[in-house]
This record gives structure tokens, sequence and C-alpha cells, in this order.
């Protein structure tokens, strides 16, 4: 298994592979790496959220095609409370 490398020594890497000192670089690339990485985590838990409701949709749309009245309601609830607890609307 590969070994975790941190935001810290991914800026001295970037550093010595632009050839540029670390001491004085290192924090400022610290800050935007995290900032990157926070923001594209962020984006993931959001898409990750909205395949669930699509999924839980479906499955309500596919409950309602075989007249599964029970399976229906559980899916349109599950779909409710992710849309309501999870999913940002914009």
């Amino acid at each position: 298994m590969p070994s975790v490398i941190t935001v810290e020594q991914l800026a001295e890497m970037v550093c010595r592979a632009l050839d540029i000192p670390a001491r004085d670089n290192a924090e400022n690339l610290t800050g935007m790496l995290r900032t990157a990485l926070t923001e594209t985590g962020d984006q993931a838990v959001g898409a990750t959220k909205a395949v669930c409701l699509e999924v839980a949709e479906d499955e309500a749309e596919r409950c309602r095609g075989v007249g599964a009245t029970v399976a229906q309601q559980t899916a349109l609830t599950i779909a409710a409370r992710i849309r309501k607890r999870h999913v940002q609307v914009r």
C-alpha cells in the first residue's frame, strides 16, 4: 500500500520540482493546496449526494411502474430525506 503524502510534503516536492526555495514558498503552496483539496472534496461529496438522490428517485419510478406501493413509498421517503438533508438546491 502506498504511503500517504501530506500537503506539506507535496508543497516541498513542488518547490523542488520548480527549483524554488521551499523555505520561502512551501507555506504559500501548502495553503493553496489545502484550499484546492477542500474544494475538490466538497465537490465530490456533492456529486455523491446527487447520485444517491438520482438512484432513490429511479427506484421510486421503477416501483411505480410495477405497482409496488410500499416499496415506492420507501424509495420516495429516502429520496425526500436525501434531498432535504444533503443536496443543496441551486
